[in-house]
């Protein structure tokens, strides 16, 4: 039987980062099982529970790759550079001579070890006045830096084509590790290898880092760039390819660029940002607010996957728990009155232990009218292997939420 979706509206809620793997501290249990969370719970009973290939093998397990296909769109055909992603959330227009890499500032001891991939999340005020001051002293006819958020900038090159075909590492990959062990490598290797050289000299120099260290706080003392792209090629909308209206509520540039790309109207809440001082409460609100204007509302929430890179476990189970305390219960509430599919899911694994994403197959949620129930009972990554559903590859995920009998979806 065919469900009645016309007056249906969606929401899929992105934990970032979420699953990963059995932890000592938790007596052998992974974060989702450690965490308490009575909403999702719920929200599986209801409906079913499995695992999704979000990342393909022959891409990196990162945000960039895995949230594209979250939100419906195969990355193989959209393998868009991670700065150009970030760029587009930001306005930054590409010219076709012209490549974007991510920067982060970061903190790296005398000895050489990389002691925070953030600076320690530092804040968006000191992330961006620091960021002006290289911008001061290093932007020329070749690079220009753009502010990110908090400890995130875009460095846009020009004239170096070969950036493409360059590889550096992502600087939260190597956390508690020698960086002198990552060297850039590829034809442009030498080019990166002198701008973050300059900007350790302006770092060191900062009247920024001077305050930061009278205050106790850690100092950026080194940038890292990777994650090239360049100008993308033209996604369809969401609205073309879904049949429906879409919003995007994210901390991040990564997903605000994903929906630029994709035609999906963003949104900005006072108190939604990148850690875990995020206001999961606005949080909430914010995707009830944006259920009144459209179908389908896509919510990521940053924090999981920034307490798992910064070995953060007990954060880590702190941001589960209060993404179901502040968002999920809002959500449940919403549904009691009005028509609702839920969607609920990690991007890939951040394991607190690793520090760093990994490329497991990632557990889900998905419940609402319509949806029949399967065996599963908590979005856990052994509660999603046991009741044997996998959906590979993980975009079709957003076909099966919309469509008029996703019961019948699920089983192919």
């Amino acid at each position: 039987m065919t469900e009645d979706t016309s007056e249906m509206r969606y929401v899929v809620v992105i934990t970032d980062g979420a699953s990963g793997e059995p932890l000592p501290e938790f007596n052998g249990k992974t974060s989702l099982e450690q965490a308490r969370t009575p909403h999702l719970d719920a929200l599986a009973t209801e409906g079913v529970v499995g695992l999704a290939k979000t990342v393909p093998d022959d891409l990196e397990p990162s945000s960039n790759v895995a949230c594209t296909s979250i939100c419906g769109y195969d990355p193989e055909l959209y393998p868009i550079g991670r700065g150009a992603l970030e760029g587009a959330a930001l306005g930054i227009h590409l010219a076709d001579d012209e490549v974007a890499l991510r920067l982060n500032l970061t903190t790296v001891s005398p000895e050489g070890i990389m002691v925070s991939y953030s600076t320690d999340n530092i804040s968006a005020a000191d992330g961006r006045a620091l960021l002006s001051e290289l911008r001061e002293a290093l932007d020329d006819s070749s690079f220009t830096l753009h502010s990110g958020t908090g400890f995130r900038g875009i460095l846009v090159v020009k004239g170096h084509p070969l950036l493409m075909e360059t590889w550096a590492p992502a600087a939260h990959n190597i956390t508690d590790e020698p960086v002198a062990d990552y060297p850039p490598t590829g034809p442009e290797a030498a080019l990166l290898v002198s701008y973050e050289r300059r900007a350790r000299e302006v770092l060191a120099a900062s009247p920024t880092n001077a305050r930061r260290r009278a205050e106790g706080r850690l100092e950026a003392t080194d940038v890292f760039v990777f994650w090239p792209g360049q100008r993308p090629a033209h996604m369809q909308p969401f609205s073309s390819v879904y049949k429906k209206r879409a919003g995007m509520l994210s901390g991040v540039d990564l997903l605000n660029g994903i929906a630029a790309l994709a035609s999906i109207k963003t949104y900005q809440f006072e108190g939604i940002t990148d850690g875990p001082d995020n206001d999961y409460a606005a949080q909430g609100r914010g995707v009830l607010a944006m259920l009144a204007e459209q179908e389908v509302v896509v919510c990521h929430v940053e924090a999981p996957d920034a307490e798992g890179h910064d070995g953060n476990a007990g954060g880590k189970v702190a941001a589960l728990e209060a993404i179901d305390r502040e968002i999920l219960s809002r959500v449940r509430e919403y549904a009691r009155v009005h028509p609702l599919r839920v969607l609920v899911m990690p991007d890939h694994p951040t394991p607190a232990a690793r520090k760093r994403h990994s490329r497991e197959l990632v557990p889900f949620v998905m419940s609402g009218p319509g949806i029949a129930p399967n065996a599963g009972t908590r979005m856990t990554e052994a509660e999603a292997a046991h009741t044997g559903l996998v959906v590979n590859p993980g975009y079709e995920l957003m076909g099966m939420l919309l469509a008029d009998c996703p019961e019948e979806s699920s089983r192919g």
